[in-house]
């Protein structure tokens, strides 16, 4: 939301999955009040980024390299987007045990990962400055799915994955701009539209823009949190509370190619509670903290 600070800015993708609350700044949204022609109607942007490791809610789903490929379009406040990730190396899918007792290797080239997501962005502004937003409220509705995941309940072992296809996500994120510039505060909470796994989570967080010359920085902290069913599948703990704590930070500048931009991005993220550290080294063979660092590039058309 914050002011004229290069569109870059304005089209972050994160490089791991923001469980509940997305940092990701959405252009050209509706603004209430606001006379016809005033504001930015429609909004186009394409990505591209190697990430060194693919997580999901801060779980790590492939512990090498891959590739996101991500699309977005956005007229009138709604939007529409696909991102897609690829593996680029290789790595173990710890959700796909083979009878010998090791565990299925992600090839290169295979489709990891795909979400797609429909929203409509709304945006308040100061009326007493109409360039000046004060609120972004985001409804949303996604749909996540992992191509290469094994089937989401296993009868004979016990075994459930929710991340095949239980990730029916309906949502809503707000982001209320600081008085102090570039600074916003957000929230944002979420509920499994699935049938089997009726799971709500959330989280709380805040995102700081600055531009130095012609770099563009951003940064980001989240907190998230999730209900008993929601930390059951993802935590192994019966009981609602905190999950993980991120701190993230990006930079961006202008390539030579008109409408084209690189980026460099670092995002760190921790699991709070104890228990769920020991659910996550005994039982899934998944580190507690992750460093997940990306770059790449944005194609955003005026």
């Amino acid at each position: 939301m914050t002011r004229p600070i290069v569109p870059v800015i304005l089209a972050i993708c994160a490089a791991g999955s923001a469980a509940a609350l997305d940092h990701e700044f959405a252009y050209a949204p509706y603004v209430l009040g606001a006379e016809p022609g005033s504001t930015a109607e429609y909004h186009v942007g394409v990505d591209a980024d190697v990430k060194s490791k693919l997580t999901d809610d801060y779980r790590v789903v492939a512990d090498d390299t891959t590739v996101g490929i991500d699309g977005r379009l956005r007229a009138y406040g709604i939007g529409l987007s696909l991102d897609t990730d690829w593996a680029l190396g290789q790595s173990t899918d710890y959700s796909r045990p083979n009878s010998d007792g090791t565990f299925h290797q992600n090839n290169p080239g295979e489709l990891l990962r795909t979400e797609l997501k429909l929203d409509w962005a709304m945006e308040i502004r100061d009326p007493r400055d109409s360039k000046i937003p004060l609120l972004q409220i985001i409804p949303h509705l996604s749909w996540i799915t992992y191509p290469n995941q094994r089937d989401v309940n296993d009868e004979t072992t016990g075994y459930k994955n929710y991340l095949k296809d239980k990730q029916k996500w309906l949502g809503v994120d707000a982001w209320w701009a600081l008085p102090i510039e570039g600074v916003e505060l957000g929230l944002g909470i979420e509920q499994a539209l699935s049938t089997q796994w009726r799971a709500f989570r959330g989280g709380l967080g805040g995102r700081e823009f600055i531009q130095y010359n012609s770099v563009d920085l951003s940064f980001w902290q989240l907190i998230n949190f999730g209900d008993r069913e929601y930390r059951q599948f993802v935590a192994g703990e019966n009981k609602s509370g905190l999950n993980a704590g991120v701190l993230g930070g990006r930079a961006t500048l202008p390539m030579m190619f008109e409408d084209l931009y690189g980026f460099v991005q670092i995002e760190a993220s921790y699991w709070l509670d104890g228990d769920t550290r020991d659910y996550n080294r005994e039982t899934l063979n998944q580190d507690n903290g992750d460093v997940v660092l990306s770059f790449g590039i944005n194609w955003l058309p005026d």
